[in-house]
Protein backbone atom coordinates (compact mmCIF):
# COMPACT_ATOMS: atom_id res chain seq x y z
CA UNK A 1 0.00 0.00 0.00
CA UNK A 2 1.15 3.56 -1.09
CA UNK A 3 0.80 5.77 1.86
CA UNK A 4 2.68 8.77 1.34
CA UNK A 5 -0.08 10.76 -0.86
CA UNK A 6 -2.84 10.36 1.80
CA UNK A 7 -0.30 10.87 4.62
CA UNK A 8 0.73 14.45 2.92
CA UNK A 9 -2.99 15.08 3.27
CA UNK A 10 -3.10 14.09 6.64
CA UNK A 11 -0.28 16.53 8.01
CA UNK A 12 -2.13 19.40 5.77
CA UNK A 13 -5.35 18.95 8.24
CA UNK A 14 -4.26 21.59 10.60
CA UNK A 15 -5.66 21.54 14.27
CA UNK A 16 -8.56 22.30 15.44
CA UNK A 17 -12.06 21.81 13.29
CA UNK A 18 -10.38 19.54 11.33
CA UNK A 19 -9.59 17.51 14.18
CA UNK A 20 -12.41 14.66 13.61
CA UNK A 21 -11.65 14.53 9.59
CA UNK A 22 -7.86 13.91 10.93
CA UNK A 23 -8.16 11.50 13.50
CA UNK A 24 -10.84 9.73 10.75
CA UNK A 25 -8.26 9.43 8.06
CA UNK A 26 -5.21 8.42 10.07
CA UNK A 27 -7.52 5.73 11.33
CA UNK A 28 -7.89 4.41 7.05
CA UNK A 29 -4.40 4.88 6.79
CA UNK A 30 -3.45 2.64 9.92
CA UNK A 31 -5.45 -0.19 9.05
CA UNK A 32 -3.76 -0.86 5.50
CA UNK A 33 -0.38 -0.63 7.14
CA UNK A 34 1.51 -3.06 9.22
CA UNK A 35 3.10 -1.01 11.93
CA UNK A 36 5.91 -1.57 14.42
CA UNK A 37 4.90 0.70 16.29
CA UNK A 38 3.16 -1.94 18.86
CA UNK A 39 6.78 -3.44 20.12
CA UNK A 40 9.15 -1.10 21.76
CA UNK A 41 12.44 -1.51 20.79
CA UNK A 42 15.21 -2.38 23.32
CA UNK A 43 17.52 -0.03 23.32
CA UNK A 44 21.33 -1.81 23.05
CA UNK A 45 24.26 -1.63 21.04
CA UNK A 46 23.41 -4.35 18.67
CA UNK A 47 21.89 -2.84 15.21
CA UNK A 48 17.85 -2.73 15.89
CA UNK A 49 15.49 -3.97 13.04
CA UNK A 50 14.72 -2.21 9.97
CA UNK A 51 12.31 0.10 11.15
CA UNK A 52 8.79 0.75 9.15
CA UNK A 53 8.21 2.89 5.89
CA UNK A 54 6.23 5.35 7.76
CA UNK A 55 6.63 8.52 6.25
CA UNK A 56 8.18 11.63 8.29
CA UNK A 57 6.69 14.89 8.63
CA UNK A 58 7.16 17.46 5.62
CA UNK A 59 9.94 19.71 6.31
CA UNK A 60 9.62 23.75 6.31
CA UNK A 61 11.55 25.42 3.39
CA UNK A 62 15.36 25.60 3.77
CA UNK A 63 16.50 28.98 6.37
CA UNK A 64 18.86 30.92 4.60
CA UNK A 65 22.61 29.09 5.44
CA UNK A 66 24.75 29.97 8.28
CA UNK A 67 28.60 30.29 7.82
CA UNK A 68 30.28 28.68 11.24
CA UNK A 69 33.37 30.32 11.14
CA UNK A 70 35.93 27.49 11.32
CA UNK A 71 39.42 28.03 13.79
CA UNK A 72 42.76 28.90 12.45
CA UNK A 73 44.02 25.19 13.02
CA UNK A 74 41.69 23.63 11.35
CA UNK A 75 39.65 23.01 8.06
CA UNK A 76 35.48 22.32 7.26
CA UNK A 77 35.69 19.27 5.23
CA UNK A 78 32.30 18.05 3.58
CA UNK A 79 31.19 14.67 5.83
CA UNK A 80 32.18 11.84 3.93
CA UNK A 81 29.02 10.03 2.84
CA UNK A 82 27.85 6.90 5.45
CA UNK A 83 29.16 3.49 3.87
CA UNK A 84 28.50 -0.06 4.90
CA UNK A 85 28.89 -0.90 8.02
CA UNK A 86 28.16 2.87 9.69
CA UNK A 87 26.34 3.78 12.31
CA UNK A 88 24.41 6.79 14.52
CA UNK A 89 26.67 6.76 17.75
CA UNK A 90 24.35 7.19 20.78
CA UNK A 91 26.72 8.57 23.53
CA UNK A 92 25.25 8.45 26.85
CA UNK A 93 26.14 8.08 30.42
CA UNK A 94 23.95 5.11 30.88
CA UNK A 95 26.28 3.96 33.82
CA UNK A 96 25.58 6.87 36.00
CA UNK A 97 22.57 6.38 38.74
CA UNK A 98 21.93 10.06 38.60
CA UNK A 99 21.10 10.08 35.00
CA UNK A 100 19.17 6.73 34.77
CA UNK A 101 15.89 8.59 34.65
CA UNK A 102 16.86 11.32 31.99
CA UNK A 103 18.83 8.81 30.24
CA UNK A 104 15.71 6.16 30.01
CA UNK A 105 13.41 8.86 28.24
CA UNK A 106 16.33 10.15 25.61
CA UNK A 107 16.85 6.46 24.31
CA UNK A 108 13.26 6.09 24.13
CA UNK A 109 13.48 9.08 21.91
CA UNK A 110 15.97 8.05 19.83
CA UNK A 111 14.73 4.70 19.08
CA UNK A 112 11.30 5.70 18.84
CA UNK A 113 12.00 8.38 15.85
CA UNK A 114 14.46 5.62 14.05
CA UNK A 115 11.67 3.85 14.10
CA UNK A 116 8.82 6.12 13.26
CA UNK A 117 10.72 8.48 10.59
CA UNK A 118 13.51 5.73 9.40
CA UNK A 119 13.10 4.21 5.92
CA UNK A 120 15.35 1.92 6.26
CA UNK A 121 17.86 3.92 4.23
CA UNK A 122 19.64 5.89 7.58
CA UNK A 123 22.63 4.37 9.51
CA UNK A 124 21.15 2.37 12.55
CA UNK A 125 21.61 3.54 15.71
CA UNK A 126 24.27 2.21 18.46
CA UNK A 127 24.74 2.95 21.80
CA UNK A 128 27.94 3.54 23.59
CA UNK A 129 27.75 3.11 27.49
CA UNK A 130 29.75 5.93 29.94
CA UNK A 131 30.02 7.27 32.99
CA UNK A 132 29.46 10.68 33.96
CA UNK A 133 33.03 11.21 33.66
CA UNK A 134 34.19 13.40 30.96
CA UNK A 135 37.51 11.57 30.41
CA UNK A 136 35.32 8.52 30.23
CA UNK A 137 32.88 10.31 27.77
CA UNK A 138 35.92 11.18 25.70
CA UNK A 139 37.28 7.77 25.22
CA UNK A 140 33.87 6.53 24.36
CA UNK A 141 33.43 8.92 21.62
CA UNK A 142 36.66 8.35 19.95
CA UNK A 143 35.78 4.64 19.82
CA UNK A 144 32.61 5.55 18.55
CA UNK A 145 34.25 7.40 16.10
CA UNK A 146 37.34 5.18 15.02
CA UNK A 147 34.81 2.63 15.08
CA UNK A 148 32.92 4.13 11.39
CA UNK A 149 30.22 6.21 13.34
CA UNK A 150 28.42 8.44 10.50
CA UNK A 151 27.26 11.11 13.10
CA UNK A 152 26.95 11.47 16.87
CA UNK A 153 24.41 12.17 19.11
CA UNK A 154 25.75 13.50 22.57
CA UNK A 155 26.88 14.13 25.04
CA UNK A 156 24.26 15.09 27.52
CA UNK A 157 25.70 16.99 30.15
CA UNK A 158 27.26 20.39 30.33
CA UNK A 159 31.05 19.61 31.07
CA UNK A 160 31.08 16.86 28.56
CA UNK A 161 30.24 19.13 25.32
CA UNK A 162 33.12 21.28 26.78
CA UNK A 163 35.24 18.84 27.24
CA UNK A 164 34.46 17.31 24.17
CA UNK A 165 35.22 20.76 22.06
CA UNK A 166 38.50 21.18 23.41
CA UNK A 167 40.05 17.60 23.12
CA UNK A 168 37.91 15.78 20.29
CA UNK A 169 38.20 16.25 16.55
CA UNK A 170 34.92 16.36 14.65
CA UNK A 171 34.80 14.27 11.28
CA UNK A 172 31.16 13.61 11.57
CA UNK A 173 28.27 15.70 12.76
CA UNK A 174 27.99 15.40 16.52
CA UNK A 175 24.79 16.68 18.07
CA UNK A 176 25.47 17.49 21.66
CA UNK A 177 22.48 17.60 23.95
CA UNK A 178 23.04 20.46 25.95
CA UNK A 179 23.65 24.26 25.14
CA UNK A 180 27.52 25.86 24.46
CA UNK A 181 28.22 28.45 26.84
CA UNK A 182 30.74 31.89 26.49
CA UNK A 183 33.48 29.09 27.52
CA UNK A 184 32.69 26.25 24.74
CA UNK A 185 35.05 26.21 21.84
CA UNK A 186 33.05 26.19 18.92
CA UNK A 187 34.14 23.65 16.24
CA UNK A 188 33.12 22.61 12.49
CA UNK A 189 30.44 19.93 12.70
CA UNK A 190 29.75 20.30 16.55
CA UNK A 191 26.12 21.22 17.20
CA UNK A 192 24.34 22.31 20.01
CA UNK A 193 20.36 20.94 20.30
CA UNK A 194 19.19 21.26 24.15
CA UNK A 195 16.26 22.25 26.69
CA UNK A 196 18.37 25.09 27.96
CA UNK A 197 16.49 27.42 30.24
CA UNK A 198 18.06 30.11 28.36
CA UNK A 199 17.09 29.44 25.43
CA UNK A 200 13.62 28.96 26.04
CA UNK A 201 13.32 32.33 28.37
CA UNK A 202 14.89 34.09 24.99
CA UNK A 203 11.95 32.63 23.20
CA UNK A 204 9.91 34.57 25.97
CA UNK A 205 11.98 37.76 25.30
CA UNK A 206 10.11 37.58 21.59
CA UNK A 207 7.41 36.41 22.23
CA UNK A 208 6.42 39.25 24.89
CA UNK A 209 8.17 41.66 22.71
CA UNK A 210 5.79 40.68 19.47
CA UNK A 211 2.48 41.40 22.06
CA UNK A 212 4.02 44.70 22.57
CA UNK A 213 5.21 44.94 25.88
CA UNK A 214 7.69 47.35 26.17
CA UNK A 215 9.09 47.44 29.70
CA UNK A 216 9.11 44.09 31.28
CA UNK A 217 10.26 43.44 35.08
CA UNK A 218 11.81 40.23 36.01
CA UNK A 219 10.95 38.67 39.01
CA UNK A 220 14.01 35.76 39.91
CA UNK A 221 12.93 32.99 42.41
CA UNK A 222 15.41 31.62 44.45
CA UNK A 223 17.86 29.12 42.96
CA UNK A 224 20.74 28.57 39.94
CA UNK A 225 18.32 27.50 37.51
CA UNK A 226 15.91 30.68 37.72
CA UNK A 227 19.05 32.88 37.87
CA UNK A 228 20.03 31.17 34.44
CA UNK A 229 17.04 32.19 33.39
CA UNK A 230 16.81 35.33 34.49
CA UNK A 231 20.50 35.95 32.86
CA UNK A 232 19.00 34.21 29.42
CA UNK A 233 16.06 36.63 29.03
CA UNK A 234 17.63 40.11 29.99
CA UNK A 235 20.32 38.72 27.17
CA UNK A 236 17.80 38.32 25.24
CA UNK A 237 15.77 41.15 25.44
CA UNK A 238 18.61 43.73 25.66
CA UNK A 239 19.67 41.97 22.15
CA UNK A 240 16.00 42.49 20.76
CA UNK A 241 16.52 46.28 20.93
CA UNK A 242 15.18 46.24 25.07
CA UNK A 243 16.34 48.09 27.59
CA UNK A 244 17.90 46.37 30.22
CA UNK A 245 14.71 45.10 32.46
CA UNK A 246 14.74 45.71 36.43
CA UNK A 247 14.94 42.72 38.58
CA UNK A 248 13.22 42.03 42.09
CA UNK A 249 14.91 39.24 43.98
CA UNK A 250 11.76 37.46 45.51
CA UNK A 251 13.77 36.02 48.33
CA UNK A 252 12.11 32.94 50.31
CA UNK A 253 10.80 34.09 53.47
CA UNK A 254 6.87 35.71 53.51
CA UNK A 255 8.22 38.22 54.19
CA UNK A 256 10.12 39.19 51.37
CA UNK A 257 6.96 38.23 49.57
CA UNK A 258 4.56 40.57 50.97
CA UNK A 259 6.55 43.48 49.57
CA UNK A 260 6.75 42.30 46.07
CA UNK A 261 3.48 43.95 44.90
CA UNK A 262 4.75 47.06 46.21
CA UNK A 263 8.51 47.07 44.64
CA UNK A 264 6.62 45.94 41.21
CA UNK A 265 4.83 49.15 41.55
CA UNK A 266 7.81 51.38 41.99
CA UNK A 267 9.53 49.79 39.08
CA UNK A 268 6.57 51.19 36.47
CA UNK A 269 6.65 47.85 34.44
CA UNK A 270 4.28 46.95 32.06
CA UNK A 271 4.44 42.98 32.70
CA UNK A 272 6.49 40.43 34.33
CA UNK A 273 9.05 37.55 33.47
CA UNK A 274 8.33 35.37 36.14
CA UNK A 275 11.95 33.58 36.68
CA UNK A 276 10.46 30.35 38.38
CA UNK A 277 9.93 26.86 38.28
CA UNK A 278 6.42 25.66 39.47
CA UNK A 279 6.82 24.95 43.10
CA UNK A 280 8.17 28.52 43.81
CA UNK A 281 5.77 29.81 41.48
CA UNK A 282 2.95 28.48 43.19
CA UNK A 283 4.01 29.45 46.38
CA UNK A 284 5.19 33.03 44.82
CA UNK A 285 2.31 34.08 42.04
CA UNK A 286 -0.37 35.77 44.90
CA UNK A 287 1.82 38.36 45.83
CA UNK A 288 2.32 39.64 42.69
CA UNK A 289 -1.36 40.29 41.94
CA UNK A 290 -3.27 40.98 38.63
CA UNK A 291 -2.38 43.74 37.54
CA UNK A 292 0.18 42.93 34.62
CA UNK A 293 0.49 40.11 32.09
CA UNK A 294 2.83 37.24 33.41
CA UNK A 295 5.48 35.53 31.56
CA UNK A 296 6.92 32.63 32.49
CA UNK A 297 9.24 29.39 30.76
CA UNK A 298 7.84 25.79 29.95
CA UNK A 299 9.16 24.88 33.72
CA UNK A 300 6.25 26.64 35.06
CA UNK A 301 3.91 23.13 33.88
CA UNK A 302 5.59 20.22 35.19
CA UNK A 303 2.78 17.93 34.39
CA UNK A 304 -0.77 17.37 34.13
CA UNK A 305 -1.07 16.27 37.84
CA UNK A 306 0.17 19.06 39.55
CA UNK A 307 -2.70 21.46 40.82
CA UNK A 308 -1.99 24.79 38.33
CA UNK A 309 -5.07 27.03 40.54
CA UNK A 310 -2.95 29.51 41.51
CA UNK A 311 -1.14 30.40 38.66
CA UNK A 312 -3.84 31.06 36.10
CA UNK A 313 -3.15 33.45 33.61
CA UNK A 314 0.45 32.88 33.40
CA UNK A 315 1.67 33.17 29.66
CA UNK A 316 4.47 30.62 28.10
CA UNK A 317 5.88 28.75 25.41
CA UNK A 318 6.16 24.80 25.31
CA UNK A 319 6.63 21.87 22.67
CA UNK A 320 4.55 21.01 20.12
CA UNK A 321 4.21 17.25 22.02
CA UNK A 322 2.92 18.57 24.79
CA UNK A 323 0.48 21.30 23.81
CA UNK A 324 -0.93 18.61 20.82
CA UNK A 325 -0.74 15.58 23.14
CA UNK A 326 -3.75 14.08 21.61
CA UNK A 327 -2.71 14.66 17.87
CA UNK A 328 -3.01 11.30 16.37
CA UNK A 329 -0.20 11.60 14.31
CA UNK A 330 1.95 11.17 17.99
CA UNK A 331 0.01 7.51 18.42
CA UNK A 332 2.68 6.17 16.10
CA UNK A 333 4.98 6.44 18.89
CA UNK A 334 2.70 4.01 20.84
CA UNK A 335 4.00 6.03 23.90
CA UNK A 336 2.47 5.59 27.46
CA UNK A 337 2.96 9.30 28.76
CA UNK A 338 4.72 9.78 32.03
CA UNK A 339 3.06 12.27 34.67
CA UNK A 340 5.92 14.72 34.57
CA UNK A 341 6.53 17.31 31.66
CA UNK A 342 9.94 16.94 31.74
CA UNK A 343 10.19 12.97 31.26
CA UNK A 344 8.34 13.52 27.93
CA UNK A 345 10.35 16.73 26.77
CA UNK A 346 13.67 14.62 27.02
CA UNK A 347 11.73 11.75 25.00
CA UNK A 348 10.90 14.61 22.77
CA UNK A 349 14.65 15.72 23.19
CA UNK A 350 16.06 12.36 21.72
CA UNK A 351 13.59 11.93 18.86
CA UNK A 352 14.36 15.45 17.22
CA UNK A 353 18.27 14.35 17.90
CA UNK A 354 17.58 11.67 15.31
CA UNK A 355 16.04 13.21 12.84
CA UNK A 356 18.93 16.42 13.48
CA UNK A 357 21.81 13.76 12.76
CA UNK A 358 20.24 12.23 9.97
CA UNK A 359 20.22 15.72 8.54
CA UNK A 360 23.24 16.32 8.36
CA UNK A 361 23.95 12.99 7.45
CA UNK A 362 21.79 13.04 4.33
CA UNK A 363 22.85 17.01 3.16
CA UNK A 364 25.81 18.23 5.23
CA UNK A 365 25.98 21.48 3.24
CA UNK A 366 22.09 22.74 3.95
CA UNK A 367 21.33 24.31 7.46
CA UNK A 368 18.92 22.34 9.64
CA UNK A 369 15.30 22.97 9.00
CA UNK A 370 13.16 20.55 10.73
CA UNK A 371 8.84 21.05 12.08
CA UNK A 372 10.12 18.79 15.04
CA UNK A 373 8.34 17.13 17.92
CA UNK A 374 10.38 19.82 20.40
CA UNK A 375 9.40 23.10 18.21
CA UNK A 376 10.45 24.43 14.96
CA UNK A 377 14.04 23.67 14.40
CA UNK A 378 16.52 25.94 12.29
CA UNK A 379 20.09 26.43 12.57
CA UNK A 380 21.24 29.38 14.18
CA UNK A 381 25.09 30.82 14.96
CA UNK A 382 27.86 28.34 15.39
CA UNK A 383 26.09 25.41 14.77
CA UNK A 384 22.82 26.06 17.63
CA UNK A 385 19.83 24.43 16.93
CA UNK A 386 17.20 26.68 17.51
CA UNK A 387 13.49 25.73 18.74
CA UNK A 388 10.67 28.06 18.05
CA UNK A 389 7.85 26.97 20.71
CA UNK A 390 4.11 27.43 20.84
CA UNK A 391 2.42 29.93 23.26
CA UNK A 392 0.10 28.68 25.89
CA UNK A 393 -1.88 30.14 28.85
CA UNK A 394 -2.72 28.79 32.50
CA UNK A 395 -6.55 29.09 32.52
CA UNK A 396 -9.22 29.10 34.43
CA UNK A 397 -10.26 24.92 34.01
CA UNK A 398 -6.73 24.21 35.21
CA UNK A 399 -6.51 21.41 38.00
CA UNK A 400 -7.86 22.77 41.56
CA UNK A 401 -7.18 20.06 43.32
CA UNK A 402 -5.59 19.95 46.72
CA UNK A 403 -1.67 20.89 47.04
CA UNK A 404 0.31 17.66 46.27
CA UNK A 405 2.90 17.99 49.04
CA UNK A 406 6.81 18.69 47.43
CA UNK A 407 7.65 14.90 47.50
CA UNK A 408 4.99 14.23 45.15
CA UNK A 409 5.59 17.27 42.77
CA UNK A 410 7.79 16.94 40.47
CA UNK A 411 11.34 19.12 40.91
CA UNK A 412 11.94 22.45 39.50
CA UNK A 413 13.80 21.36 36.25
CA UNK A 414 16.20 18.66 35.20
CA UNK A 415 19.68 18.53 36.96
CA UNK A 416 21.23 19.02 33.50
CA UNK A 417 19.64 21.56 31.20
Amino acid sequence: MHIQAPWRVLRRIQHGGGRGLRALLYGALLAGVSTGCATRQVPVSSQPAPAPSVVARPLPPAAAPVEITPLPSESVTATPPAGRGAYIALLLPTASKAFKPAVQQILDGVFGAERVYGQGKEPPVRVFDTTDQDDDVLAQYNKAIDGGAAAVIGPLTRSAVDYLADNGRFPVPVVALNRFNAKTLRRPNLYSFSLSVEQEASEVARLMREDGIRSPVIIVAPGVLNQRMAQGFAAAWTTIGGAVPQQIEAGSSMQSFGGIRAQLTITGGDAVFFASGFKQGRKLRPFIGTDLPIYATSQINPGPKASQADLVGIRYLDMPWLVHADDPYYALFARARTQSNDQERLFALGVDAWRIAVALIDAPEQPVAIDGITGLLSQGQDGVIERRLLPQRIGNNSSSAPAASDASTPDDGASFL
